[in-house]
């Protein structure tokens, strides 16, 4: 009986090790309004209030404030060259087009940056090269 018990405790106290990380990881990183329609990877998304949160290493998750819209992509480590006092997202700007390119935290070097998607990459070989817009996050 003391060994099932005591594996079953093992069990326990393992899975709880495991979601602390898990949990964390979706804290929300950011708030931002948007006063533009945008597209993140493959998906267009409409100006609003959004969450910006890092679910783990490689993954960003960007919804809404009423989590109707939402997209998942894949995101890659930056580094800035210096350290904002306010979180921030940039956008590249192609025509009346808008690209998420990078996400900072506030009071932080760190940033996630994203891959040009296909869309993105055609767009920018019809129109000029693209001008970058931020979007101050909220507080």
């Amino acid at each position: 009986m003391y060994k099932h018990a005591y594996q079953v405790l093992t069990a326990l106290t393992l899975f709880a090790g495991l979601m602390v990380p898990a949990t964390q990881a979706q804290s929300i990183m950011l708030k931002a309004e948007i006063p533009f329609d945008f597209v993140v990877g493959e998906k267009r998304l409409h100006s609003g209030e959004y969450h910006v949160a890092q679910i783990n290493q490689a993954t960003t998750l960007i919804q809404s404030k009423d989590a109707r819209s939402s997209a998942m992509v894949l995101t890659t480590a930056a580094q800035a060259s210096k350290i904002a006092d306010a979180g921030k997202l940039v956008f590249n700007r192609y025509g009346d087009q808008y690209f998420l390119s990078k996400i900072w935290a506030a009071s932080s070097g760190m940033g996630r940056e994203f891959r040009k998607s296909r869309l993105e990459r055609e767009v920018a070989q019809r129109l000029s090269e693209g001008a970058p817009t931020v979007v101050a996050a909220k507080k």
